[in-house]
């Protein structure tokens, strides 16, 4: 007999392990027979077992939606058969190791005990009773191995679906969510970890683009409290969804084809248009300013100007640089007025200069004498007043001298228009 076993090992029950089956402590109980004839390799096999056995019932406890979304990239066999009557026979067109590689993805399974299974993994390949090798497998292997998978595999407590996101799939999906239960989804949201925050991340997207309901609905009122909790690469990837309604409308699939004002609203409601790769957000702000444009093109326009002025700086002050000639020549011809003098909206679209580093703020300034849009106005006292009072503000935030002293060549330009 061998002493000094891993628990795992040495008193496999339920009673010790409650995370276990009957199942698999027949398989370890096999393990520590093994061993005590001199088998490790034949015991590292049942040890495997036990672990896959365990984790198959993990994954569905987490949910099997998830863990599908997951490995839809991965290598291998990934068919899982939901009508499958036994544990084997619904995992049977799954590879191990992709159920390994899910899992930890998700976080069901932490890193110390996936790269434990994969190293049983190589062991049953190339050190196996099936397989000659001279790195036969030890007892001690055995010990170590079986101990990493006890502390973080066999005593870690089975996912509660209540507390993982497939517990908000249904009813974001299939009904209408009272404000009690909202409130209760959004603390359930707060509580997740990183892995969740993706997977959920992406659902909730999936749903905004879908525009089915209600889960429209409950999708939108959630994607906040996960856009809080996401890092910059998953809110890019929104971004890049709008990104890709645009160059390819073709890609919209829900029925009524709003999939792409759907995720501009969204993003617009967290502050994220600023996550839009550029060419496209080049183009959102583009469309927008011809409103500021046609509105100080007008006569008695204002109300027209401030009404346009709303509209762009919901977008936030994220003009890309490809852009930035174009929507600024056209607040700075509202910002300066007319004859008559200027509306409020100079005032909505403060955020957009005060928005600027010093070296936007002289591209800015420049181009009171390059851009004939910018400077259109300038021959009348009024709008010149009020672009200098703009130049003083400029240079009031600039510390090099050399561009201090091109902001007092540019105010005497002007002086001479």
């Amino acid at each position: 007999m061998i002493d000094n076993l891993p628990a795992i090992l040495g008193d496999p029950s339920k009673d010790n392990f409650p995370a276990t089956v009957d199942a698999e402590i027949t398989y370890l109980s096999q393990a520590r027979k093994l061993l005590d004839f001199g088998f490790p390799d034949h015991s590292l096999l049942d040890i495997w077992n036990a672990a896959v056995h365990n984790l198959r019932r993990r994954m569905e406890a987490y949910g099997i939606e998830l863990f599908i979304s997951a490995i839809k990239d991965e290598a291998g066999r990934k068919k899982y058969d939901k009508d499958g009557e036994t544990l084997g026979e619904r995992w049977s067109g799954v590879d191990d190791l992709t159920l390994i590689n899910g899992a930890i993805k998700l976080g069901v399974l932490n890193r110390k005990a996936g790269k434990s299974l994969e190293m049983i993994n190589w062991m049953r390949n190339h050190a196996s009773p099936a397989h000659g090798s001279d790195d036969s497998v030890t007892a001690e292997e055995v010990f170590g191995l079986a101990l990493i998978l006890q502390k973080n595999l066999f005593e870690a407590e089975m996912p509660d679906p209540g507390h993982s996101p497939s517990g908000l799939f249904e009813p974001i999906k299939n009904s209408e969510i009272s404000e009690d239960n909202l409130g209760i989804l959004k603390d359930q949201i707060r509580a997740f970890k990183a892995g969740d925050i993706r997977l959920t991340f992406g659902f909730l997207m999936d749903m905004i683009c879908k525009g089915e309901t209600p889960s429209l609905e409950n999708a939108s009122q959630l994607f906040p409290e996960v856009w809080e909790k996401a890092n910059e690469d998953l809110r890019k990837s929104a971004g890049q969804r709008y990104h890709s309604y645009t160059v390819d409308p073709d890609s919209d699939t829900s029925d009524d084809k709003g999939a792409k004002i759907r995720v501009l609203e969204t993003l617009v409601k967290v502050q994220g248009v600023k996550f839009i790769p550029d060419a496209a957000r080049a183009n959102l702000y583009r469309h927008a300013v011809k409103q500021l444009s046609k509105a100080k093109n007008t006569s008695y326009g204002w109300p027209d100007e401030e009404k346009a002025a709303k509209a762009l700086v919901q977008f936030g002050p994220y003009v890309p640089s490809i852009a930035f000639e174009d929507v600024y020549q056209e607040i700075l011809a509202v910002w300066c007025g007319n004859y008559w003098g200027r509306s409020d909206a100079f005032l909505i679209l403060n955020p957009f200069i005060d928005s600027l580093n010093s070296m936007q703020l002289m591209t800015l300034a420049r181009m009171f004498k390059e851009n004939e849009r910018a400077n259109g106005e300038l021959f009348q006292s009024k709008p010149r007043g009020k672009a200098k009072d703009l130049l003083d503000d400029i240079k009031n935030r600039l510390t090099i001298q050399t561009s201090i002293g091109e902001i007092d060549e540019i105010k005497n330009i002007i002086n001479n228009m």
